[in-house]
C-alpha cells in the first residue's frame, strides 16, 4: 500500500512538473532553429538587442514576427518551443522579398527591417541575429524599433 501511494505521488509530481510553461521556457533562445529543425522559417524575439543564447528570461513571448511580403501578404510565424521562439512552416517558394515585422499582442508592428531587405533565403533569423550581429544585422530581433523606421516612436 504505501509503495503504491509513493508511486501515485511521485507520478503527480511528474506531471505538475511538466507544465507548458514551465517545460517549454527553455529551449534554445538565439540558437539557429533550422541547424535542427526541418521548419520553413525560425526565430527568437529578445527583449534586448545583445542577449546571449539561451537567455529564456529575456525572450518575449508577448510578441510575433510576421513577413509582409512584397506582393502585399502577410505570413504570421507561430509559436515555437520556449519562451520567444517562433517558426514558420510554409512553402519558401511563395515567398520572395519581404519585411520582417515584430508585432504585439494587439497587433501593432512595434518593430520591422527595412522594407523589403529580406528574402527566401533568410529565414533562418537566429543565423544572423545572433548576439552582436552578422552579415549587417544590428544583433538579436527586438521588441522596439531599432532601425528608427516607424511612424511613431515604440517605447521598449
Amino acid at each position: 500500500m504505501k509503495k503504491e501511494l509513493f508511486l501515485g505521488f511521485a507520478l503527480a509530481l511528474l506531471f505538475v512538473g511538466c507544465g507548458d510553461d514551465e517545460f517549454s521556457a527553455r529551449h534554445n533562445q538565439g540558437k539557429n532553429c533550422l541547424e535542427c529543425h526541418s521548419f520553413t522559417g525560425g526565430g527568437t524575439i529578445f527583449k534586448h538587442l545583445h542577449t546571449a543564447n539561451y537567455d529564456e528570461k529575456d525572450a518575449s513571448s508577448k510578441h510575433k514576427i510576421q513577413l509582409l511580403l512584397s506582393s502585399g501578404n502577410i505570413i504570421t510565424y507561430d509559436k515555437g518551443n520556449g519562451y520567444g521562439n517562433f517558426k514558420y512552416q510554409g512553402d519558401k517558394n511563395t515567398i520572395g522579398n519581404f519585411t520582417a515585422q515584430i508585432v504585439d499582442n494587439n497587433g501593432t508592428v512595434v518593430n520591422q527591417s527595412r522594407t523589403d531587405s529580406h528574402n527566401s533565403d533568410r529565414l533562418a533569423c537566429n543565423r544572423c541575429h545572433t548576439q552582436e550581429g552578422l552579415h549587417g544585422a544590428p544583433g538579436r530581433i527586438v521588441i522596439f524599433d531599432v532601425n528608427q523606421n516607424l511612424a511613431t516612436a515604440i517605447q521598449q
